[in-house]
């Protein structure tokens, strides 16, 4: 694993749309499915051997530089999950 690339800028484009399909390919209660994205997350960085809150963290400074001006990344997918999990 790259940390350089874990921890570094990440084409919002391609982000965007991996974050939709995890949402959209996860359908369950919303509990359920919270609860399995979150065991999915860390089963796969101890797997990588990558720390899952040095991760978290590293993706809520990503907030800021997903929403922009005239790009809302973050807001897409934040209103995408709601739509997703909350239509149950």
């Amino acid at each position: 694993m790259d940390r350089d690339k874990l921890f570094g800028a990440t084409d919002p484009t391609r982000l965007r749309q991996q974050a939709f399909l995890v949402i959209s390919r996860t359908q369950d209660d919303p509990e359920v499915q919270l609860q399995a994205m979150g065991i999915a997350l860390y089963a796969t960085c101890e797997a990588l051997g990558v720390d899952v809150k040095e991760l978290l963290t590293s993706c809520e400074r990503m907030k800021n530089m997903l929403d922009g001006p005239f790009v809302y990344v973050f807001r897409s997918i934040e209103e995408y999950a709601r739509n997703e999990i909350g239509r149950r």
